[in-house]
C-alpha cells in the first residue's frame, strides 16, 4: 500500500475504534490514512482460528441497544450472529453449583426475581457516584442473593473491584444486557474485516506493520505524523485509537496536557481466561455459570453461534483480575482448569484446541465512582492541540467496550470533519 504524504485525517490504531473512525471519515469524503502496527488489523477484536475453532481474545459480545450494534447497522455492517440463551443460570459457591433459581430459598427466589425483573426501573441519573456495593447494601436483603447480583455485576463491568465501579455506570450496562447479548458467529474478525473493505471502499488507505513514532505539532496544532519507517505525513488531524499511555508517548510535553491527566487517571482492567474447543459438551445444559465467591465467569458460546469449521464447541473460563496485570499465572490457569473440571467434567477427553491468555488486557479504564461512572476523557477533544482527537473505550460517556469504543470513534470522526 502506497502512504501519500499529505492526508486530511490520519488514524493511529486498526481496531474496531479506528477503523470506525475511518469509516465516517471517508464516507464523508476526507482523505483517511489508518495506521496499525501489528500486521493483522483488529486489536482487541481480533480473532485466531487454532484446530479450526475461531477463538476470540476472550468472551466478546455486543449488546442489543448498544452503539456497536447501532453503528454497524448504521454502517451496513452488521454481522451474522445470535443471542446468549436467559434460561437461567449457574452460581459456583465453595466449588459447589447452585441453580439459580431452582437453588434458592423461596424468599431469596422471589428477591432476585424481583431484583432481575425491576432493573430496568431503576433510575440511575443520582447513582452514578454511589458504587455498585452500596447501592445492593441498601437495595438487597438477602446475602447470596446479593452475591448473585454482584457476580452479574463483574459480568457486566469487567471489574471485580465492586467498592470502586459506579453503580449508575453498572446497571446502565444491566439494562443493556436484558434486552439481548449478541455473539458473532465465526468470531469479531468478520467485524473487523467489513469495516476495513468498508473504509477502502470510500478511499481510505490502511497500513499495517508500521507504528506512529510521533505526533508532530507546531504552535499547538497537528501538522502530521513521524513514521516508524521515519516518513512524515502531513495531517489536518489525527485521531488516536489507542490507549492513553500509547498516545502521551507521541505526544511531546503530554505532562502539562490533558493527556497526561487522563494517563494519570486510568484504571486498566485485565482478565485471564482459558479458551476451550471441544467435540462435544459433556454437559450441554451447564450454559452460563458465574461464581459468587470468586471473580470467576464461565459460558459456552456455540449455544447461540458457530465458531468452528467443524462443528467443535467453543467454552471460555475466565477470571476478572481487576486492574492487576500481574496476577500469577500458573495459579490463574490451574483455578480455571478447576472450574471447568466442576462444570464440564471429563472436557479434556473432547479437546480439539486449548487457549490460555493470562493477564489479557480487556479495557482502558474502569468507570469507577471517583470518576463519576464516566470515562476518563470526558470527550473526543484535547484541549490543548487543535487537530488531536482520541477515541477508545476510555473516552465519553456511553456504554463500555466495543459501545464506548466506536461511539467515541463516530463522535471524534464528526470532530475531525467539523475541524477540516
Amino acid at each position: 500500500m502506497v502512504v501519500k504524504n499529505f492526508y486530511d485525517n490520519v488514524v493511529i490504531g486498526g481496531g474496531l475504534t479506528g477503523l470506525t473512525g475511518a469509516v465516517y471519515l471517508s464516507k464523508a469524503g476526507k482523505s483517511v490514512l489508518v495506521i496499525e502496527k501489528e500486521r493483522q488489523l483488529g486489536g482487541l477484536a481480533r480473532t485466531t482460528k487454532v484446530n479450526g475453532a475461531y477463538f476470540n481474545l476472550g468472551p466478546h459480545a455486543m449488546y442489543e441497544g448498544g452503539a456497536a450494534l447501532e453503528i454497524l447497522r448504521d454502517l451496513e455492517c452488521v454481522p451474522r450472529g445470535g443471542y446468549a440463551s436467559k434460561k437461567g443460570m449457574s452460581g459456583i459457591y465453595g466449588n459447589q453449583v447452585i441453580h439459580v433459581p431452582k437453588n434458592l430459598s423461596l424468599e431469596e427466589s422471589q428477591e432476585w426475581m424481583k431484583v432481575m425483573g425491576t432493573l430496568s426501573e431503576v433510575k440511575t441519573d443520582s447513582l452514578y457516584s454511589v458504587s455498585i456495593r452500596e447501592w445492593a447494601e441498601k437495595n438487597i436483603d438477602y446475602e447470596r442473593v446479593r452475591d448473585l447480583f454482584y457476580a452479574m455485576c463483574r459480568q457486566w463491568s469487567y471489574c471485580m473491584d465492586l467498592s470502586e465501579i459506579s453503580s449508575g455506570f453498572v446497571i446502565e450496562q444491566g439494562k443493556l444486557a436484558a434486552k439481548g447479548v449478541r455473539y458473532v458467529e465465526g468470531g469479531w474478525q468478520k467485524v473487523v474485516n467489513d469495516l476495513r473493505k468498508k473504509a477502502e471502499h470510500f478511499g481510505a488507505t490502511i497500513s499495517t506493520g508500521i507504528r506512529a513514532e510521533q505526533i508532530h505539532l507546531k504552535e499547538d496544532a497537528v501538522k502530521g505524523v513521524i513514521l516508524s519507517n521515519e516518513k512524515f505525513v502531513q495531517a489536518n488531524s489525527v485521531i488516536t485509537a489507542i490507549g492513553p499511555t500509547e498516545l502521551c508517548e507521541l505526544v511531546q510535553g503530554y505532562e502539562h496536557m490533558s493527556i497526561g491527566k487522563w494517563k494519570e487517571m486510568s484504571h486498566p482492567l485485565y482478565g485471564s481466561c482459558l479458551d476451550v474447543a471441544l467435540r462435544k459438551v459433556p454437559d450441554p445444559t451447564c450454559v452460563f455459570a458465574l461464581s459468587l465467591d470468586e471473580p470467576f465467569y464461565f459460558s459456552n458460546h456455540s449455544v447461540s453461534v458457530q465458531l468452528s469449521d467443524d462443528g467443535s464447541h467453543v467454552l471460555h473460563v475466565m477470571k476478572y483480575n481487576g486492574s492487576n496485570n500481574l496476577s500469577e499465572v500458573e495459579m490463574d490457569e490451574r483455578r480455571l482448569r478447576e472450574l471447568l473440571n466442576l462444570l464440564q467434567p471429563g472436557w479434556e477427553n473432547e479437546v480439539v484446541a486449548v487457549r490460555f491468555l493470562p493477564n489479557q488486557l480487556i479495557a482502558y479504564d474502569s468507570r469507577s465512582v471517583m470518576n463519576h461512572g464516566v470515562g476518563i476523557a470526558p470527550g473526543p477533544i484535547v484541549p490543548e492541540i487543535r487537530g488531536l482527537f482520541v477515541a477508545g473505550d476510555w473516552v465519553g460517556r456511553r456504554g463500555r467496550l466495543a459501545d464506548a469504543a466506536m461511539d467515541s470513534a463516530r463522535e471524534a470522526a464528526k470532530d475531525a470533519i467539523n475541524f477540516n
